[in-house]
């Protein structure tokens, strides 16, 4: 049977022999893989990432038209302003190392180290929060941790009052973070 297949198909014969495959074809449309591009140059640290957000270069990916639109839209870098109302204008501000060195007050009449606002009205809710905190002081003594705790409480209401200016909002958030820093003891 063997014999008869051979003589009837010849080239089934060579199960061994070598089949003819079609070369693969390289077209040369098809994309080559090739070198990665080329890394950012990050010699000049203050270079792309130098920035502001809202005046972004000329190669932005930004599009024009929203590129200054950061600034005019409110949100969560403008929470102090939510409203986009005119900032009242800001109470009078004390030199820094005076105000640290105890001989000037931060704000209003009682807000500072020290008591020298005694008989005087609070100029805002501010300053009233910091009249109760020496006021609290004289209760229960220097340091109070409770005192403090009562201040940066007021003091919250305040930064969070929308009827109050900008910068008395400003100020009650530094009075909470200086109330938060301040040594207490109990109670």
């Amino acid at each position: 049977m063997l014999g008869l297949l051979l003589v009837a198909d010849p080239n089934t014969s060579s199960a061994q022999g070598v089949q003819e495959v079609p070369a693969a074809s390289v077209e040369a449309d098809e994309p080559r893989p090739g070198p990665p591009p080329p890394l950012p140059d990050i010699s000049d640290p203050n270079g792309r990432a130098g920035e502001a957000l809202n005046e972004p270069g000329e190669r932005s990916g930004i599009p024009k038209a929203l590129r200054a639109s950061g600034s005019k839209a409110g949100g969560p870098a403008n929470d102090l302003n939510s409203s986009g109302r005119a900032e009242a204008p800001a109470p009078p501000k004390g030199n820094l190392s005076r105000v640290v060195a105890g001989k000037e007050l931060f704000h209003g009449n009682y807000c500072g180290k020290g008591q020298r606002g005694e008989g005087l009205p609070p100029t805002d809710d501010l300053d009233a929060a910091c009249m109760r905190h020496d006021a609290c002081y004289d209760t229960a003594g220097y340091s109070s941790c409770a005192c403090d705790a009562t201040l940066k409480r007021d003091a919250a209401i305040v930064s969070d009052s929308p009827s109050v200016s900008l910068e008395v909002r400003r100020r009650a958030l530094s009075v909470i973070e200086a109330a938060t820093a301040m040594d207490c003891r109990a109670p």
